[in-house]
């Protein structure tokens, strides 16, 4: 059984999951915005790359505020 963690979205997916076209995601995963792969011809993502980069950015975010509040 594949865990969540193991998981990995195809354009589709990840479309419906950022409420994007399928063609922006290809764009995102082209000019490398997106942690993806490619599988011959199709795009992929894993669900924990996927995390990894929203979490980073979240914690990004945070930090710049609070260093910008103390200044």
């Amino acid at each position: 059984m594949k865990s969540r963690e193991n998981a990995i979205y195809d354009t589709t997916k990840l479309a419906k999951f950022f409420g994007v076209t399928e063609r922006t995601v290809l764009e995102w995963c082209r000019k490398g915005k997106l942690p993806a792969f490619k599988i011959g011809k199709q795009w992929r993502v894993r669900v924990i790359d996927l995390q990894k980069m929203i979490n980073h950015k979240v914690l990004t975010r945070r930090d710049s505020r609070y260093t910008t509040s103390l200044l």
